[in-house]
């Protein structure tokens, strides 16, 4: 993953879907929402239940028939 990639992650058996981020200074990854509402940033550190399940390389949000 490179900083900036839209991720689907698991975290504590939630998923969702959020930018991710690499603080190397901190040690720590940062998933930011992308939504239109405000969501504060979740700070991921080495001993929480996480995981990325994939990147998110196109989005639908209506069908086009």
């Amino acid at each position: 993953m490179k900083n900036g990639d839209i991720v689907l992650s698991i975290i504590d058996g939630m998923a969702n879907i959020k930018k991710f981020f690499l603080d190397k200074e901190h040690g720590q990854a940062i998933l930011m929402s992308e939504s239109t509402k405000e969501f504060p940033p979740i700070y991921i550190h080495e001993d929480d239940d996480f995981m990325i399940n994939g990147k998110v390389v196109q989005v639908i949000k209506t069908p086009k028939f």
